[in-house]
């Protein structure tokens, strides 16, 4: 194992597309895996259920390429896409989420409130609707412009770097399934930063099984083969304009490690 593949805080050994495989079958064998939006009509019925959920923060070449592994092993996930970033053009991705839409998955909204000014984000938050009427009013008009590029209706949320407030929220934030309900929380693993904090997520699923597993991915860090998670990072991002301040402050938000090796590379 290379000294870069055990992060200081989690378990980065294996990002490879086979390793996902391994992690899939796992959870068909134990869960009924659904969607975002499937969840509230499913757990009513008593079923044990995944969800399997992608932020798209960086690379929607990766997204698809996981979209076609799932559905080649009868998987369907949620991929949540992000209107306000500065490291995709949703217009330009518009035949890549397609694609990923036609091989069964669904598209949600992956928010981000952080975009708002401070002044629309300081109205005090309705706790019962899980955010201020502007903010809600904010994802209306963020699901409408992914929307807008021809998708089906978007009946999914996740938040992009989620304040404490919204996690475990209501069922629904302005007429979407959030992703960061008390429910869809209770237990939950993550590959956020390049590392499952939890260790390995075959290994750390809870035996027995709970009733809901929620399982976050974000498909820059996965590959053919498995790359470290800065070393894959790298690759990912080669290409994007750095010297843009929005690029640079997003991708350093997401890899912090990234900032760092960029700066010793400058200097």
């Amino acid at each position: 194992m290379s000294s870069t593949d055990q992060t200081t805080d989690g378990w980065a050994q294996d990002f490879s597309y086979d390793y996902y495989r391994k992690l899939l079958r796992v959870l068909q064998e134990t869960f009924d895996v659904r969607t975002l939006s499937e969840y509230p009509e499913c757990r009513s019925s008593g079923e044990r259920v995944a969800i399997v959920r992608h932020d798209v923060d960086v690379c929607m070449d990766r997204a698809v390429e996981l979209a076609h592994l799932e559905h080649q092993v009868g998987v369907r996930s949620v991929y949540m896409v992000n209107p306000d970033t500065p490291l995709y053009d949703i217009d330009d991705e518009r035949e890549r989420l397609f694609e990923i839409r036609d091989l069964g998955h669904e598209i949600g909204l992956h928010c981000d409130l952080t975009s708002m000014t401070n002044d629309a984000r300081s109205d005090d938050p309705d706790i019962e609707r899980g955010l201020s009427r502007r903010e809600e009013k904010y994802a209306e008009d963020a699901r409408c412009r992914l929307e807008s590029i021809g998708l089906d209706s978007i009946t999914s949320l996740s938040f992009h770097r989620p304040v404490t407030r919204v996690l475990e929220g209501p069922p629904r934030i302005a007429g979407m399934v959030n992703a960061y309900s008390s429910a869809l929380m209770s237990t939950y693993i993550s590959d956020s930063a390049g590392r499952w904090r939890e260790g390995p997520p075959i290994q750390t699923i809870p035996a027995p099984a709970p009733d809901v597993l929620q399982v976050l991915t974000h498909p820059v860090w996965w590959a053919e083969n498995h790359n470290p998670p800065l070393e894959q990072f790298l690759s990912v991002t080669n290409g994007l304009d750095i010297l843009d301040e929005d690029v640079y402050a997003e991708l350093v938000s997401i890899c912090p490690e990234y900032g760092e090796r960029i700066d010793d590379i400058v200097a």
